[in-house]
């Protein structure tokens, strides 16, 4: 048997159950992977109050988490990228990560280096992914000055850091309580404020602004004319959407997730967590990640 993470109907995370269902073997080019840290993310809590229902049907009882990591427990007959005892992470296609055994296609893992916390590992692929390709669909390069929105969001903190990577200059619009970590990671900080506001305020600081990521959902049009940045190289990100779409890097997702995990492991890229919770403890971690103001991800250990 094993025990994984249900609803049975739209709501808030006291509609979420673990329950018992029987254990599947992996088919020929699938891979079984035992849980040890999964993230909880902003779509997952969306999807299950019913908000992406329209675009994304769902048949209860529904299971949910995108992202995991763990160690391999069981392979596929045709399956030859990983072998019993490897340590790996990745994404469960049919969102059933929130578990202590998932099912996924070889093609949907990469290997964990022995650098890496589980804590982190199981919580990099969605905002991780999300921020790369922010970062690499507007072109961010050496010298670029990059106002980030949302700067200590989830994808905003490695946003902030993907972008210092390729040599640019960061803004980061954030809380004044996210300020000390943002200046720890090379980037400027302010405020949030209105479009004008903020504008006067970044180009007073920056002298200029060549590209701006919003992972907030606001309205970056209306910033991206004040800050005169041409559309090409604005993006913005809805939380909620962050991991349903990933754009350009769909279709390599698991070569930048491999690289993801390489800069983390070397030091070069960190990833904020602010709490471990049990799976059994599933309503409470929701619960904590949908609070305002919090830096850093939640994660469950199954």
């Amino acid at each position: 048997m094993s025990r994984v993470v249900r609803f049975e109907r739209w709501g808030g995370p006291d509609v979420l159950r673990v329950v018992e269902v029987p254990a599947r073997r992996p088919g020929p080019a699938e891979v079984q992977v035992t849980v040890r840290a999964s993230g909880v993310t902003a779509g997952e809590s969306a999807a299950r109050e019913g908000a992406l229902a329209e675009l994304y049907p769902r048949a209860f009882p529904a299971a949910t988490g995108s992202e995991f990591a763990g160690v391999v427990t069981d392979v596929g007959s045709r399956a030859r990228r990983f072998a019993v005892g490897d340590e790996v992470l990745g994404w469960s296609p049919e969102q059933g990560g929130h578990a202590d055994v998932v099912v996924v296609p070889e093609g949907a893992l990469v290997r964990k280096p022995a650098a890496v916390s589980w804590e982190v590992a199981g919580a990099l692929y969605v905002a991780g992914v999300t921020a790369w390709t922010c970062v690499e669909s507007t072109g961010v390069g050496d010298g670029d000055v990059v106002l980030v929105v949302g700067a200590a969001s989830d994808v905003g903190t490695l946003v902030v850091q993907l972008a210092r990577l390729c040599g640019a200059g960061v803004v980061g619009v954030a809380e004044a309580t996210h300020h000390d970590w943002l200046h720890a990671h090379g980037a400027d900080a302010v405020e949030p404020a209105d479009a004008g506001a903020l504008a006067r305020v970044v180009h007073g600081r920056a002298g200029r602004v060549d590209v701006v990521v919003d992972t907030t959902g606001a309205d970056v049009d209306h910033l991206a004319e004040a800050l005169e940045v041409p559309s090409s190289r604005c993006v913005a990100t809805l939380p909620l959407e962050a991991d349903l779409e990933f754009g350009p890097a769909a279709p390599r997702r698991a070569e930048v997730l491999a690289e993801l995990v390489d800069l983390v492991a070397q030091d070069r890229l960190h990833v904020p967590i602010a709490g471990a919770f049990a799976l059994d403890d599933v309503v409470e971690a929701f619960a904590t990640a949908e609070r305002p103001h919090r830096r850093g991800r939640i994660v469950l250990l199954p």
